[in-house]
């Protein structure tokens, strides 16, 4: 069964979580004034860009979130060029690139952005640490999140934008290229974020990509699944 997406009004709430928790839902969407004042400060950072740059996420995008490591991996996106795949190392090279101007203060004095983030050290009490690539890209599955304790991608939705993800199998040896997108939308209803399989080999554990409970479109060699429902065999 799909899940539910996430409903503002419904901040502040107990329930109960998957783990049989009671958990208070926390905020994960822009309020009208903060996305007036977000909006602001947007077009404050890109008022030196080319217009033809400037104006390519149309009238309603903007990046909404704090600056931080997710505002930077949309920018990158932005960037590089929306609507369009591209490679990791592609989107972390403009990354490290933007984030280089940004000085910032940390316990050892002042450092930039990209320093901080990629010498950042992994919890003591994670099961599995990982490198700054690793981050990068669980980050963008967290965007595409919609439902949960947790949809991160909610803000991107509000401005009728979404994380899409590619995954292609190569061709000679063992191993998978990752693209990723930022899709500009007329309407935040149809902003939905995309896994496009259709060039991916699938080894094993399908259904580890392939679920009906995403709040998107999934595409495989074989079929196309909408907010949970199969919707043509190809």
């Amino acid at each position: 069964m799909i899940e539910i997406l996430y409903n503002p009004e419904d901040v502040g709430k107990v329930i109960i979580s998957k783990k049989g928790r009671k958990v208070k839902k926390r905020k994960y969407h822009l309020t009208s004034e903060e996305m007036i004042k977000f909006r602001e400060k947007w077009l404050e950072e890109i008022k030196d860009l080319p217009k033809k740059l400037r104006e390519s996420g149309g009238k309603s995008f903007f990046n909404p979130y704090r600056k931080g490591i997710y505002y930077y991996q949309i920018q990158a996106l932005f960037l590089l060029k929306v609507n369009k795949y591209h490679r990791l190392d592609k989107i972390l090279s403009i990354m490290c690139e933007y984030m280089s101007k940004k000085k910032i203060r940390s316990s050892d004095g002042i450092t930039t952005a990209w320093n901080k983030f990629k010498g950042k050290r992994g919890r003591i009490s994670a099961y599995k640490c990982k490198d700054y690539r690793g981050r990068v890209e669980e980050n963008m599955l967290f965007f595409q999140r919609l439902t949960g304790l947790h949809p991160c991608g909610f803000k991107l939705k509000q401005v009728g934008a979404a994380i899409d993800f590619k995954r292609v199998s190569k061709k000679r040896y063992e191993g998978t290229y990752s693209f990723y997108r930022l899709s500009i939308y007329n309407s935040p209803d149809l902003a939905i974020p995309i896994r496009d399989f259709s060039k991916y080999k699938f080894l094993k554990h399908e259904s580890k990509y392939v679920s009906s409970k995403f709040v998107g479109k999934t595409i495989t060699d074989n079929q196309m699944v909408i907010r949970g429902v199969v919707q043509n065999a190809m």
